[in-house]
């Protein structure tokens, strides 16, 4: 006897055999997964707005001279000694609120090549500002968060 093809009580599927058969997608579900991948993908995007704003606003230089004293730092983003000295900076700062500001100008810019070319200093250096926008005080090096604050409180004293 042959083998009898089980087809009796199963309607029989659409599609090339072996295939599973394809399930329809109605126009809400999509909807709804639009909106969720639009939802996901417009968070890295809001994060990299803000980001490239606070960016730009620490590296206006345009406030030296203004009546507030600025510190502003030569930085190289692939340098782990600039990143060091960043760190320690952004400690020590934090005393001192809105009595000093701080800047990061990339020396890699055109705005931090001329810069580095005006003051006549490279990367993983401080240039200090009186609030009349002359040069207080020069640091090249990492220092310390606690050399820092001292240097930080003169300056905003001058």
């Amino acid at each position: 006897m042959g083998k009898a093809k089980k087809s009796a009580g199963k309607a029989a599927k659409p599609g090339k055999p072996g295939k599973p058969a394809r399930k329809g997608i109605d126009a809400a579900t999509m909807s709804r997964r639009g909106f969720l991948g639009l939802a996901v993908l417009s968070i890295p995007a809001l994060w990299i707005g803000m980001e490239w704003r606070s960016r730009s606003a620490r590296a206006d230089i345009s406030v030296i001279g203004e009546g507030r004293p600025v510190i502003v730092q030569l930085h190289d983003r692939g340098c782990p000694t600039c990143r060091r000295l960043l760190d320690n900076v952004e400690s020590a700062h934090a005393d001192f609120g809105d009595t000093i500001e701080f800047r990061i100008v990339d020396i890699d810019s055109s705005e931090g090549s001329r810069f580095a070319r005006e003051h006549n200093v490279s990367h993983v250096t401080l240039v200090l500002f009186d609030g009349s926008g002359e040069v207080y005080r020069i640091l090249e090096g990492v220092r310390s968060p606690q050399e820092l604050r001292g240097v930080f409180r003169s300056l905003s004293e001058a």
